[in-house]
């Protein structure tokens, strides 16, 4: 079903740089096209996804919204055994497309937050900094943080939208984050927007399927994907009820050669959750260029073992289109052919500390001299990530002076 691209996409976030987040102390971790984060339970996958989120949340609301959205500041300041970190910072490498210049160019963005001392603001950006590699040479913006101030600057930074900075702001803002739920996919939505977005829980599936069901080749690669995840299904579609949208489902007859549909009330919780999950990938803004990165939660949670290994297929397939990272504790997502070490980014939980990294040297050169698969490598427990360099103690600032 996959469409080889002629050039593989250039990743939107290509280095993430993490100092003192949740339970993350340091990290320092390139990211393809497509990036697969495995961890067991816990390990702290969805802790790494979220800096990302933060960052899009950040910019689109404030920073104090986002972090009150994550039960305040002192919930996102890493803690070890004898100490609280005082701010935490986040830096993210990026390549940007920008009107009427040629190719991706180079972009760095990040901040440092930290509490009030005076206790009169939930919290403080202590420093702001990025810079946009232009053919012209490079523009830092003038990001400079005086005073005490709870907003980022970047946003009010550009006067038009072509300005290298807006481009750089909506860009950011524009990521999204999914972490499905199957009562949400089956609500009915009432008076759905005319150019949806997926939900962040999976609103809008209904009018999102209906969006792509005009790009017929989208519809298709959707609905061939579904067949592969469900067995027995044919397809997934919107369904207009009066002002209202929701979803149904085409399945084989049980005779083999007519349709059965069924509707939302009727679908099991894996159907709706595969369609959901080809929806984050397949949605028109995804392929358009208006969403940059979309991350899904688990992607493969509820969905039928016999599908879960086409399920990394549509994950491939999407990343030749917009920058694909997912979370997973799966190793049979990892049984594909699809699946590559290099897409792998190892998480795990030492003494309450995440470490992220790509697989490590004794991982590559097991699966390398053929003694296990990649899902075999990570069933085993054997799936670690390389030791961070030297030079990423939890003191260094990921900012730079």
């Amino acid at each position: 079903m996959r469409e080889e691209t002629a050039a593989q996409l250039v990743p939107f976030v290509r280095r993430v740089r993490v100092r003192n987040y949740r339970s993350i102390a340091n990290c320092d971790v390139i990211l393809g096209p497509l990036t697969v984060l495995v961890g067991f339970n816990a390990s702290g996958k969805s802790n790494f996804l979220d800096v990302l989120r933060f960052v899009a949340d950040a910019l689109e609301n404030s920073p104090g919204q986002a972090a009150a959205q994550r039960g305040g500041l002192k919930t996102l300041l890493h803690r070890s055994a004898d100490d609280t970190a005082r701010s935490f910072e986040l830096r993210l490498d990026l390549g940007l497309r920008l009107p009427r210049v040629e190719g991706d160019v180079a972009a760095t963005y990040g901040f440092e937050i930290g509490p009030d001392p005076a206790g009169e603001a939930p919290l403080l950006v202590l420093r702001e900094a990025g810079e946009i590699h232009l053919p012209s040479g490079v523009l830092r913006l003038p990001l400079d943080v005086t005073g005490r101030t709870s907003r980022l600057r970047l946003p009010a930074t550009a006067l038009d939208d072509d300005e290298p900075q807006a481009v750089l702001e909506s860009a950011l803002r524009a990521m999204r984050f999914y972490d499905l739920d199957s009562t949400v996919l089956r609500e009915l939505d009432e008076n759905p927007p005319g150019k949806p977005y997926l939900g962040p829980a999976g609103e809008h599936l209904g009018p999102v399927l209906g969006d792509l069901a005009k790009d017929e080749t989208g519809k298709e690669r959707l609905d061939a994907y579904l067949s592969a995840l469900v067995p027995g299904a044919l397809g997934v579609d919107e369904r207009r009820e009066g002002r209202y949208s929701t979803v149904q489902a085409r399945f084989r007859a049980g005779d083999g050669v007519g349709v059965d549909v069924f509707l939302r009330e009727e679908l099991s919780e894996g159907t709706v959750r595969a369609a959901g999950v080809l929806a984050a990938l397949f949605q028109p803004p995804a392929f358009d260029g208006r969403i940059p990165l979309v991350g899904i939660e688990e992607p493969e949670t509820a969905l039928h073992p016999a599908g879960v290994n086409a399920l990394y297929e549509a994950l491939d397939d999407a990343a030749a289109r917009t920058q694909v990272i997912v979370t997973s504790q799966s190793s049979d997502l990892l049984d594909s052919e699809y699946a590559r070490l290099e897409h792998l980014r190892a998480v795990s939980n030492v003494d309450g500390v995440t470490q992220v990294g790509e697989v490590d040297a004794a991982g590559h050169a097991i699966v390398e001299k053929g003694l296990m698969s990649i899902s075999e490598l990570h069933r085993s427990g054997q799936m670690r990530p390389e030791p961070a360099g030297s030079g990423r103690g939890r003191s260094g600032s990921v900012l730079g002076r």
